[in-house]
């Protein structure tokens, strides 16, 4: 049970970081090509949703280790997402997209799991 709710923490820091770095211009055009830009619907949709998913990622640490440790918990997974990004999109921006869009289904699943326990 504490390793599932710890990797919910660590999936939905993945997906939102995922989410917000897929809005911006230079990441979507590593995906869709030279000179793609996001439309404005969906970039303040994947804007909204990455907020959302390190909000959630921030309330869930914070729930399973109290405030102070939740939020330490919380830039430690944030930190280690940021990375792995940082190490994933320049070499291959599409299995970082791909891993997201994993992630995010798999954060989904025990989220679920987590609430019928």
């Amino acid at each position: 049970m504490e390793l599932l709710s710890n990797f919910l923490v660590f999936a939905l820091c993945y997906a939102g970081l995922s989410a917000l770095c897929l809005a911006m211009d230079r990441h979507y055009a590593d995906l869709h090509g030279r000179g793609a830009e996001p439309p404005a619907p969906l970039r303040r949709r994947l804007q909204w949703t990455g907020s959302l998913a390190l909000a959630a990622g921030l309330a869930w640490a914070m729930h399973i280790a109290g405030g102070g440790y939740g939020l330490v918990y919380w830039t430690g997974s944030l930190t280690g997402c940021g990375l792995l990004l940082i190490w994933l999109l320049p070499y291959a921006p599409h299995q970082a997209m791909r891993l997201a869009r994993l992630v995010g289904g798999a954060a989904v699943l025990a989220a679920i799991a987590l609430a019928v326990l």
